[in-house]
């Protein structure tokens, strides 16, 4: 080989090595995490006679880790929109008490202004309009502002925040109302729990994704909503043995924090911990429960806790027995207690009490694989003629589900009725008159806004009803704007 050849030879060597070079920092570099830099991109709306015409205000802009601006510059960004919800969640954000954290209201305004899914205005929308409570609900001065933007900025200031986030948004939604009820005890607990739940939840998520599931983070608004809330139903919350042995008032009921606020011992009964769903979660994989299907796997906790040999079930009607629950005697039927339930059964290897009692432990290993759920009760012959079990997301088919025994051969006494009366919890996403009371008047049952009410259903549409399955956007609506 002649110089010059060897010399070009050299020479094409160097330029391949500089692009593999490249290549590979490029491959193994390691990649910026969220927020190092956050898109804004500001638009406005204008309506003219014959289009709606979306434009950029001013230049996308960055923000950057280390750069972050003043708190008063994104809330000038959202008001620049002029657009709603945007413009008014500017003016609920400056009524915050703490809003301090300029990095956490950058956070949210990228949430809203930069979204592409439409869910995630919905939800902006719906905190606007519900996250403020109504002072004349209480006989107690409660907040003034917008306490589930409140519980989201605390979000914003503890965890990252993802493109489209209906995730966290729903943890605000839902728990914001605990802040409205709540003493300071209860607001410092919920400023904590709501960001462990948001770590666990993404955490089950990486989880799913792994092993090929259907994963909680693509579920839509009002799912995850129903997922989020970790309080079961708190209209019944247990007996108090001590105040009236036999049929005393609900001990942690949602109605007994009307006339006054709701202590820590009280949030602490009504929701279950992320310690509890870890345990759960893991529980239910050693035993095999999970499988792809989220049918066969509601299946399989619903078989082995509560068939109709109740091999793993005390049943405690008509004659419940006194127990004590977090150091306080109890009436063991209607506890709302979900981690009561699961240390039950982890140390007795049984659940006890009632229905109800079994839906608030369904409820607990479902939400632990990240399965949405919510209560529904079914009345027939008068209130105490009853019967409350979980239903439940299915993502494949997108249908809300009850297991098939809870509603079609749980007792042969309910298919020989012909009418039922259906009332499906709702999670509390609008704080104004959500304790609203309201008498049926066919069955003399004192119902609070809690929960949306079907009447006088025949019992072969029930069936058919929760079997077969009810359409997310059905939910939706009964959910959220019914």
């Amino acid at each position: 080989m002649s110089s010059q050849a060897k010399w070009k030879l050299l020479a094409v060597l160097i330029v391949v090595s500089a692009i593999l070079g490249a290549v590979g920092w490029q491959q193994f570099a390691p990649r910026p995490m969220w927020p190092t830099t956050i898109m804004i991109t500001p638009t406005v709306t204008t309506v003219t006679s014959s289009q709606t015409i979306v434009a950029a205000q001013r230049q996308t802009e960055w923000i950057r880790a280390g750069e972050v601006k003043p708190v008063n510059y994104y809330l000038t960004l959202l008001e620049s929109n002029d657009t709603q919800p945007y413009v008014q969640l500017a003016s609920d954000l400056r009524r915050l008490p703490d809003l301090t954290n300029a990095t956490a209201v950058a956070k949210i305004t990228f949430l809203a202004l930069n979204a592409t899914n439409p869910e995630v205005k919905e939800a902006f929308e719906l905190i606007i309009k519900g996250g403020t409570p109504n002072s004349r609900d209480f006989r107690y001065p409660v907040p003034s502002w917008n306490t589930e933007l409140q519980v989201l900025y605390w979000l914003a200031s503890q965890s990252r925040f993802k493109k489209d986030d209906t995730l966290a948004l729903s943890i605000a939604m839902v728990n914001g109302f605990w802040v409205t009820i709540g003493d300071e005890q209860v607001r410092a607990a919920v400023s904590k729990d709501t960001n462990d739940l948001l770590s666990f939840l993404r955490e089950t998520n990486e989880i799913q994704k792994e092993r090929g599931y259907s994963q909680l983070e693509d579920y839509p608004l009002e799912a995850k909503i129903c997922l989020t809330w970790t309080g079961g139903d708190p209209n019944r919350a247990g007996h108090s043995y001590e105040n009236d042995p036999r049929w005393s008032l609900h001990i942690h009921a949602l109605g007994n924090f009307i006339p006054k606020p709701a202590d820590i011992k009280g949030y602490n009964w009504n929701t279950v911990s992320v310690e509890t769903l870890r345990k759960a979660r893991q529980l239910i994989d050693e035993k095999g429960w999970i499988d792809r299907s989220v049918d066969r796997t509601v299946r399989n906790m619903e078989e082995y806790i509560y068939t109709s040999n109740r091999p793993h079930w005390i049943f405690t009607w008509p004659n419940p027995p006194i127990i004590e629950v977090d150091g306080q005697k109890a009436i063991c039927r209607n506890m709302n207690n979900m981690d009561f339930e699961f240390e039950h059964l982890l140390k007795n290897g049984s659940g006890i009490g009632v229905c109800g009692d079994e839906a608030v432990l369904i409820e607990a290993l479902c939400k632990s694989w990240g399965i949405s759920t919510t209560q529904v009760k079914r009345t027939w012959e008068g209130p105490e003629s009853n019967h409350q079990h979980c239903i439940y997301f299915e993502p494949s088919s997108k249908l809300w589900k009850a297991y098939e025994k809870q509603v079609a051969t749980y007792d042969s006494r309910e298919r020989g009725q012909g009418v039922q009366n259906v009332y499906i919890f709702r999670p509390p996403v609008a704080d104004p008159n959500y304790f609203k009371s309201e008498i049926d008047s066919n069955q003399s049952l004192k119902m609070r806004n809690l929960y949306y009410r079907m009447l006088s259903i025949s019992t072969d549409n029930i069936v058919k009803m929760f079997t077969t399955g009810v359409k997310t956007s059905q939910m939706k609506q009964w959910l959220l704007y019914s």
